[in-house]
């Protein structure tokens, strides 16, 4: 190796290992440490006993442990389904208002660029059964007052709402992104053979958006497992009666509530194996969609 590809070298390492040493130190020793504690009997003490595989089978059979999992799937499949939905509409309807579209696209940002501490107290005020917003909407109306975040009926449909709220502007905006590489050449000839809104939207639109869809299929889909911490302890702490208990929630509260740091390292190492399958299915499905 010459002395100036040695250099080279030196240089590119030396570029990279700021970068490799915020990785390493947030992101893989931390997998690596909640991997290792998942198999020991460990707490906020610094207590650790070697345990295998009990973890894994006491979150087999938590009840409350499945509850939560199921609690976390139908926010998924809400999230999932309405935001993605909303994202697409919004990109529609913003893409055809060429004067006001840079308007319109900052006032649907705004609440991507709010702290979700910000927007769950925000929310938690508009909820309120006595003085929120909506209730009194409701009771001006003639409707019954109605306990968003304290009727488990209803608390995480609330709760739902409100990330979507939060999350949903920014998807819109990767759909917009998508929808301006799409050719205008294909809508002019789709026009010209007497295509309609709604031909042009199922054989051009959706077909050459399937890419960006799936991308925010499965950011989407990790966010709302586990990006919704910071929403669920500020609006509700997993309340009422569990009915919000989502599975980070859940984790968060075993280790720095009841102190049971290795338990909690296997629910989320659960969360990740769980993410993975998922994600591989999407992009599986994805794939043989391509073909």
């Amino acid at each position: 190796m010459t002395h100036y590809k040695r250099r080279d070298c030196i240089d590119g390492f030396a570029f990279i290992l700021p970068a490799f040493i915020i990785i390493f130190t947030f992101v893989v020793y931390p997998s690596l440490r909640l991997f290792f504690l998942s198999f020991h009997d460990a707490n906020l003490m610094g207590g650790l006993k070697y345990i295998g595989l009990k973890n894994y089978q006491s979150l087999v059979a938590s009840q409350d442990f499945i509850r939560s999992f199921l609690v976390t799937l139908r926010f998924m499949a809400m999230v999932i389904v309405v935001q993605t939905l909303f994202a697409f509409i919004g990109a529609l309807i913003v893409s055809e208002s060429r004067r006001s579209a840079s308007l319109v696209r900052t006032i649907y940002f705004i609440p991507v660029i709010i702290s979700f501490v910000v927007v769950g107290y925000l929310w938690q005020g508009m909820y309120n059964h006595d003085y929120g917003l909506i209730n009194s909407l409701l009771s001006l109306l003639g409707f019954k007052r109605i306990g968003f975040l304290s009727d488990p009926a209803y608390a995480l449909y609330a709760l739902t709402a409100t990330c979507i709220w939060k999350s949903w502007p920014y998807f819109m905006m990767i759909f917009l992104a998508g929808l301006k590489e799409i050719p205008g050449e294909l809508y002019e000839s789709a026009m010209i053979d007497g295509a309609g809104e709604l031909r042009r939207l199922f054989a051009i639109t959706i077909p050459l958006l399937r890419r960006t869809t799936l991308f925010i299929l499965l950011i989407t889909t990790m966010d709302s497992v586990v990006k919704v911490f910071t929403p669920v302890f500020v609006m509700t702490s997993g309340g009422p009666r569990g009915s919000t208990d989502l599975l980070v929630h859940y984790a968060w509260r075993m280790a720095f509530r009841f102190g049971e740091v290795g338990y909690s390292s296997s629910i989320m190492v659960f969360v990740f194996i769980f993410l993975m399958v998922v994600s591989f299915i999407q992009l599986k499905i994805g794939e043989r969609n391509e073909q």
